[in-house]
């Protein structure tokens, strides 16, 4: 797979005249609860030409058999990076690697040191309340139950964040030992059902659902990033150079 990935990037960088700094695995296989007709999420980091008057790209998409890439520009990873974003963590913390290059773990470092936790919190719940409202809360009796595993990641997140005052690691089991028992086992049951299929419906589990309800209203204690927006221009212009 992996060298049918680097063929179809560099046709990608030939085409969109870009060239691409790292690339990573997301979602259910970075996490560690993939199924055996799991995608594979790549995601990746690229620099273009910046002197042109034509339209600068943002974002390149592309989705071939079961590869789901997602390039973004390295100036809105810096973006989001201030922002405390939590795509940029996951992608600078992911174990499987395709493409590395010493700037991500250089930037893994930059993050760590001066993220914000409030930020870094209220990402993490804004998820959870999407995925939650729109794949859960708006079913009858039954939902895919695969949508509770990503809702209840996002929850754990923000529980590890609370307790270590760190980045949450990208491994879902790490995690999961800070959710209550029985949100724990109904996790791991999920997970063992999913590993069969991507396809999983069954009941809605209100228990946790009120679990996971709880986190939306929560208040955290705020703090500011301490991300210096010179430091990181000087290093776009070190790099782009």
């Amino acid at each position: 797979m992996k060298k049918e990935l680097v063929k179809i990037i560099r046709d990608i960088e030939k085409e969109e005249k870009v060239k691409v700094l790292f690339l990573i695995e997301s979602g259910s296989r970075g996490w560690g609860w993939e199924s055996e007709d799991s995608d594979y999420d790549v995601r990746g980091v690229f620099i273009q030409d910046y002197l042109k008057f034509t339209e600068i790209k943002e974002q390149i998409d592309l989705e071939k058999g079961d590869l789901d890439i997602t390039l973004w520009d390295l100036r809105k990873f810096f973006r989001l990076m201030i922002k405390s974003n939590p795509s940029v963590w996951e992608w600078l913390s992911s174990d499987i690697i395709y493409l590395e290059n010493p700037l991500r773990r250089k930037l893994k470092r930059i993050f760590l040191k001066n993220f914000s936790k409030y930020s870094l919190k209220k990402h993490y719940v804004s998820m959870a309340k999407q995925n939650f409202d729109k794949y859960i809360n708006n079913e009858k009796e039954n939902a895919n139950l695969k949508k509770y595993v990503y809702v209840l990641r996002s929850v754990a997140c923000v529980t590890w964040i609370e307790k270590y005052k760190t980045p949450p690691p990208k491994n879902y089991k790490k995690i999961l030992k800070l959710l209550p028992k029985y949100v724990k086992d109904f996790f791991e049951k999920v997970v063992k059902d999913k590993r069969k299929s991507e396809n999983l419906v069954g009941p809605r589990n209100k228990k946790v659902e009120n679990f996971i309800e709880s986190y939306f209203d929560k208040n955290f204690d705020k703090d500011g990033s301490t991300f210096k927006a010179g430091k990181l221009n000087k290093l776009f212009k070190d790099i782009i150079k």
